[in-house]
């Protein structure tokens, strides 16, 4: 099975939690991601994604130029090592019901997994088998 460092962006994209809600937005859209890490400090201590905003938002229950983003976020609790496979990384996206898992290289993050990185790797399977 192919190891999730194949799949994963490496690209890291991050927001500090004393800005507001409506800041992590643009961001996301100006970089054209779904989510961003939390970073305060130095170390990555939570994730905010557009999922979070738009139930949070959407449903009336903040104010997204008055929420600040360490309100919204979710604490960094899953991440999982470049060298373990898929499978392990489906298997923590579909018992923790999120959509977006950090990448460590030797306990640092190093990228994102995400479903749309899912996506490429079921398509370049679905390549190989030349249904």
């Amino acid at each position: 099975m192919s190891e999730v460092k194949k799949y994963m962006s490496t690209q890291i994209f991050s927001t500090s939690p004393d800005k507001y809600a409506y800041e992590a937005v643009d961001e996301m859209y100006k970089n054209k991601v779904s989510a961003l890490l939390v970073k305060e400090g130095g170390e990555y201590v939570g994730i905010i994604t557009k999922t979070d905003w738009m139930f949070l938002v959407l449903k009336g229950e903040c104010d997204p130029k008055q929420m600040k983003i360490s309100a919204v976020m979710t604490k960094l609790e899953s991440t999982i090592d470049e060298n373990q496979t898929v499978a392990e990384v489906c298997a923590i996206i579909q018992t923790k019901k999120i959509r977006h898992v950090p990448v460590t290289r030797n306990g640092e993050i190093v990228g994102m997994f995400s479903v749309k990185d899912l996506e490429k790797y079921y398509l370049q399977l679905h390549k190989k088998t030349d249904f």
